[in-house]
């Protein structure tokens, strides 16, 4: 079946998902601190789920490293505009003449920073993002993103390209179009077949 949209995961897949890792000045453990609390735990469930904000996310990070909370939330917003965006994926994105949309595991400082600081909303017809639909389910956030891009869409139709086998599998067991992207050598040639609307395995 041709492809009628893409649906990209932003978080090493359209970038460099570690830009909230760059050290905070006069804090050595920030990275360590950072994967220790948001390494996949409650918190970081909470944060993406819109449960927790990035206010409470500072708090946390700061009684651990023994630094003001209002200098760990400006770190982390300074982080956001330090985003590392693969140029290969994205010329392919300003390239592809199809609808595409963002769906993403992701917070509410992606929102709120990220987006508008790289003007994502002009580049994607929509962009869902975890925290405001309340769900971690990458299927849930495709299904979103698909009924809100223009066109009488269907599942099998809209392609999802993300580096998580997890939601590969999920978005392809509901009968959805996915390509488990992975590697940076072959990234340009092999997403350059996209353009031409051949089908990826």
């Amino acid at each position: 079946m041709a492809i009628q949209a893409v649906l990209w995961d932003f978080g090493d897949t359209l970038a460099d998902e570690t830009w909230m890792l760059a050290p905070l000045p006069g804090a050595a453990d920030w990275p360590a601190a950072y994967g220790r609390i948001l390494g996949g735990g409650d918190l970081a469930d909470r944060w993406n789920l819109g449960l927790a904000t990035v206010a409470d996310v500072a708090d946390e990070l700061a009684a651990g490293l023994g630094v003001p909370s209002v200098r760990v939330l400006m770190h982390m917003r300074r982080c956001c505009g330090e985003v590392a965006f693969y140029p290969e994926v994205m010329k392919l994105v300003a390239e592809l003449d199809l609808p595409q949309a963002i769906v993403t595991i992701n917070c509410d400082i992606f929102s709120e920073i990220v987006v508008p600081t790289y003007a994502l909303a002009d580049r994607f017809e929509t962009i869902v993002a975890s925290w405001e639909e309340a769900t971690l389910s990458k299927a849930d956030l495709c299904d979103i993103a698909m009924s809100r891009l223009p066109g009488a869409l269907d599942r099998a139709s809209c392609l999802l390209i993300d580096n998580k086998l997890e939601n590969v599998l999920e978005w392809r067991g509901r009968g959805g179009m996915a390509w488990h992207f992975q590697g940076s050598a072959p990234r340009a040639a092999h997403l350059s077949r996209l353009g031409s609307g051949e089908q990826l395995a």
